[in-house]
């Protein structure tokens, strides 16, 4: 037999040979080639049988009943927040007892609903009404019958539909389905109610654990994918790969660089869109064991893409601070970029992957794609590093032609699918490299890769069952967002618009990254990629394609879903640029080359315009003191700077071909690498500028409570309305009217005078009595409600006074906070300084501080000077008011419903409603965003989209308590930072009782 060159005796080769496998004697060549197809094949059918069978595996599951009213008791009120909306079954009894003492009260009379008596339902409500009872149903009338001998009403109601009956009387009800349970109420008293009974068994479709069953599939399948490795090990024996030689440069500078910005970026950046929801969920979860949305599609989990959130609890466990939240996907990001700058650009540009220029670029990619899309605990950073883990492991195989490897890139697709829909990006790699690892399939290593992957089957439903995936899916599907494929041009025109989505940061690196990629692959269509150490830069942008291919599949169009794309999208600048640069000289003579430069450097420089005409504009509170938050970054927003660069280097005399050519990549990395520095310099220059106010940065480096420290709540002092004994002198104002009709003045207000009563062209004077002042204390202040226009002409002013006379006056003007002040953009039109027009009441406050020493009177002086049909004002008398800060005030006030945008800026608030068992505590106080955020503060409260607190606005009463920002008059822009709301409910709640008592079921089977 022969080894390379030398040959070598048979003899002594099958000794070597046995030496290495030691297989049994007895085992014939034919026998050990059957063995090692069977035993593979078998082992990874097992494995993928093994993950098939954990979502159908028993789990032990809670059945939770609610029964109204509590044992022993006589029925009252009470509140009762059912979510999910649709209880497994519901049954009602009303005794006849109950029935004659709701018609002897001779009126239309509510024996018991799930509502408030007289509220529309689609939950249940029997009735009285003309000596008729009437039970409701799913919000149809069920059933109606005389008030006989035989008045008994029963409702029972189940998943298959509903059934009522009144004494003998019985209708059936297919499909009719009780879904609104937010109260048990009756107009009836505690004794002419007693023998009503309500059971409501609740749905904890998301509460289970694993039986020792399913526990001990999971243990076989994990067992089985280690065996699957062993076996993949075992067929690459005997195979080396060879080592690049290393070679100096500013490896280990660059890797300290981008592990500095990244912590600094840890502590100094933004919160996303949903750190507040996702904290939230997984803190509620620790609580109470219920690891659904916490605040809106009903509860409902985030099952089958919840491994993101089983991999923060543990760290949850030990804090939910923001920074210690952030951790994971800050260690997740210098993975991915270990992955990229060792496993990927090494393999894809073995000839230039080491050199110090070129980490350089990769580490600029790299934060230009993480920054606005990385931090946080969203899953697409797990995603980023799933997808790079699995395109460097193939490569890796490819390269060495050990299937191990294969493996290894299994595994993470596999994992990668568990933790968000985006996670199919992970097959880009697969699909793009088929062709290459094609001859390193067998049916074995198939069957293992098969059983390996699987492994993303168990990461998904091991802490759920089947069934609790299905509702989740549907619940899911049913409020959305479940947008089509083809409708994928949505998350274009989020990423182009002037909204959160559409930040000059999320368009840097989606934009930039295809003109490269686009110019890359032009060049490779002509020849570029068989130049030595290029012929696999092909890879990287074939991956991306493919991957923005499969986003088209994702339910939801959002822009963070790009991600997900952070390495293969850093990978593909990089590899670009070293293409692009690097064949230039040869490509140059290619008149088509040419062209494609030439037409490359337009498309980069509109580009690169499209990038800084996006606002730089982050989430919410995370955007104050951050520069150019509401205005492009100028002139860089035009491509004509862009166009001037490309001018200047072309002129370089000798090489204007050879430029022309590179002009994309250049432009394209140019940008990218401005964007980063204007993002990085924004965050670290917001709390400088917002010193002695809020930031986020301020926030993790102080570890105070947030935007909660800078927040202050102005109630009235009772009794805090001052008192004059004086008569007003008014001309053109009139007492107790003269404001706009709809806008009525706030409750509590005495007396008041307003200059609309002549008419909207009407102008005129006003000066109150004087008004006796109270020393104020440090922590309260003066107040005056005001409507209309306080200033553009105007004049409010409140006048001070001491024994010896006028000491003072202070003007009462809030137009600084009109959005004409601020100049609007995008705008077709130049928006002028319009006069204000603000019809509603406001509070218009002087601190104690700014009180005149000695001044023991005061007194309202009030001019309107304007005719146009905004041009009038009313004014009320003043008041004293306290001053408290927010977390003081709402101390003992629990729960508090922090909305699911600002928990993360709040993080001393954590008194919040607990969410389980199928029931939701009605919290007391609100803490809303401010308006502009849209539904944001309205989420968890309406029905339509699967609000888990629906109760709050369909039951209680808000009543907005008065806040500020303090220092607001410095930063109109954030004057508004949100609302703190009072909830009243007419019943009290939760008077009832809970009894839960574990069961198994198969998990296909729900209750």
């Amino acid at each position: 037999m022969t080894r390379g060159n030398v040959s070598v005796p048979d003899g002594i080769g099958q000794t070597a040979a046995q030496l290495c496998d030691p297989a049994p004697a007895q085992i014939d060549a034919p026998g050990r080639r059957r063995l090692s197809t069977v035993v593979p094949v078998l082992v990874g059918m097992l494995g993928v049988l093994a993950a098939v069978a954990v979502p159908l595996a028993p789990v032990v599951t809670q059945q939770v009943t609610v029964t109204w009213p509590k044992a022993g008791e006589l029925p009252e009120g009470t509140l009762a927040f059912v979510v999910p909306y649709e209880p497994p079954e519901v049954h009602v009894r009303v005794p006849c007892a109950v029935v004659r003492a709701g018609q002897q009260r001779g009126v239309p009379t509510t024996l018991v609903a799930s509502r408030l008596p007289g509220q529309p339902t689609e939950g249940f409500a029997v009735t009285t009404a003309r000596d008729h009872v009437i039970a409701l149903v799913a919000g149809r009338e069920a059933l109606r019958a005389p008030i006989g001998p035989g008045c008994d009403v029963a409702i029972d109601a189940d998943s298959a539909g509903s059934r009522a009956s009144i004494g003998a009387q019985v209708a059936e009800l297919p499909g009719a389905r009780v879904r609104d349970i937010v109260a048990f109420t009756t107009d009836l008293t505690p004794q002419q109610a007693a023998g009503l009974h309500v059971r409501v068994t609740t749905a904890t479709w998301f509460e289970n654990s694993p039986t020792a069953t399913k526990q001990a599939l999971i243990a076989a399948q994990l067992l089985l994918v280690a065996v699957a490795f062993a076996l993949l090990l075992a067929r690459d024996r005997g195979r080396h790969a060879a080592r690049s030689p290393r070679r100096p440069g500013m490896r280990h500078l660059v890797d300290a660089g981008v592990v500095v910005v990244l912590g600094g970026w840890w502590v100094l950046g933004p919160t996303t869109a949903d750190d507040s929801f996702a904290a939230m969920t997984i803190r509620n979860a620790l609580d109470t064991g219920d690891v659904g949305n916490y605040y809106r599609w009903e509860n409902a989990s985030e099952a089958p893409f919840a491994l993101a959130q089983q991999l923060l609890e543990p760290v949850a466990a030990l804090s939910t601070t923001p920074l210690v939240m952030r951790i994971p996907s800050v260690v997740a990001a210098v993975l991915t970029w270990l992955v990229l700058s060792r496993g990927i650009l090494g393999a894809v540009l073995p000839e230039h992957g080491r050199r110090s220029a070129v980490r350089l670029l990769a580490a600029v990619s790299f934060l230009a794609w993480w920054l606005p899309f990385g931090l946080g605990v969203r899953p697409e950073p797990f995603a980023a590093l799933g997808l790079a883990a699995v395109l460097a492991c193939v490569l890796r195989a490819v390269r060495t032609e050990r299937v191990t490897w294969l493996g290894l890139a299994a595994l993470a697709a596999g994992l990668s699918v568990a933790v968000t829909p985006m996670g199919i990006a992970a097959l880009a790699p697969f699909a793009v490299l088929a062709p290459r690892i094609r001859h390193l399939l067998s049916t074995p290593v198939v069957a293992l890769l098969a059983g390996i992957a699987a492994t993303g089957i168990v990461a998904m439903f091991a802490d759920q069952s089947l069934f609790g995936a299905r509702r989740a899916t549907a619940l899911h599907t049913l409020y959305g967002p479940d947008v089509p494929w083809f409708q994928e041009i949505l998350r274009y025109q989020y990423l182009l618009g002037f909204d959160l989505q559409g930040d000059l940061a999320r368009r840097a690196p989606v934009l930039l990254t295809f003109v490269v990629a686009v110019h890359t692959g032009l060049l490779l269509l002509r020849g570029a990629g068989r130049l030595p150490g290029l012929r696999w830069a092909h890879v990287p942008p074939l991956c991306l394609a493919v991957s923005v291919a499969l986003m088209t599949l994702t339910p939801s169009k959002w822009t963070h879903y790009f991600g997900a794309l952070t390495g293969v999208g850093a990978a593909t600048v990089t590899a670009g640029v070293v293409l692009i640069t690097a064949t230039a000289r040869q490509v140059s003579r290619d008149r088509v080359v040419v062209l494609a430069g030439l037409l490359g450097t337009a498309m980069a420089a509109v580009a690169a315009a499209l990038v800084f005409a996006g606002k730089n504009n982050w989430f919410l509170h995370s955007q104050y003191g951050v520069p150019w938050g509401e205005q492009p970054l100028r002139p860089l927003n035009s491509p004509l700077p862009w166009l001037l660069v490309a001018v200047v280097l072309l002129l370089v005399p000798g090489r204007s071909r050879q430029m022309l050519v590179r002009m994309p990549a250049v432009i394209g990395a140019g940008a990218m690498g401005v964007t980063v520095a204007v993002v990085l310099s924004s965050f670290v220059v917001a709390p400088v500028r917002q010193a002695g106010g809020y930031s986020i940065g301020g926030q993790n480096l102080t570890a105070g409570c947030g935007i909660a420290d800078h927040v202050v709540v102005t109630p009235d002092v009772p009794g805090g309305a001052l008192t004059s004994h004086d008569d007003a002198h008014a001309a053109g104002f009139a007492a107790g009217r003269g404001h706009a009709p709809g806008f009525d003045p706030p409750p509590g207000i005495r007396e008041f005078w307003g200059s609309l009563d002549g008419g909207q062209i009407s102008t005129g004077t006003l000066t109150t009595g004087w008004y006796a002042l109270p020393a104020l204390r440090p922590d309260q202040e003066l107040a005056v409600a005001v409507a209309g226009r306080s200033g553009d002409g105007n004049r409010v002013v409140l006048e001070f006074a001491s024994p010896t006379g006028t000491v003072g006056e202070r003007v009462l003007d809030d137009t600084w906070l009109d959005t004409d002040e601020r100049p609007a953009y995008p705008s077709d039109h130049v928006v002028q300084d319009r006069p204000q027009d603000h019809p509603a009441w406001r509070d218009l406050h002087v601190p104690a501080r700014d009180v005149p020493s000695g001044a023991d009177r005061v007194r309202i002086r009030a001019v309107d000077a304007t005719t146009d049909a905004a041009g009038w004002v009313a004014v009320a008398g003043p008041r004293v008011r306290d001053v408290i800060p927010l977390a003081r005030y709402l101390r003992g006030r629990a729960p508090i419903l922090v909305d699911w945008s600002m928990t993360w800026n709040a993080p001393c608030l954590r008194e919040m409603p607990r969410v389980a068992h199928g029931l939701a505590e009605p919290p007391a106080y609100l803490l809303n965003p401010p308006a502009a955020l849209g539904f944001g503060g309205t989420a968890a409260y309406e029905r339509g989209i699967g609000g888990t607190f629906a109760g709050v606005a369909e039951v209680g009463t808000q009543e907005e308590v008065p806040t500020r920002l303090v220092g607001a008059e410095r930063t109109p822009d954030y004057a508004e930072w949100g609302h703190l709301i009072a909830v009243r409910y007419p019943l009290p709640g939760n008077r009832f009782d809970v009894r839960s008592v574990s069961v198994p079921r198969w998990g296909w089977r729900g209750e």
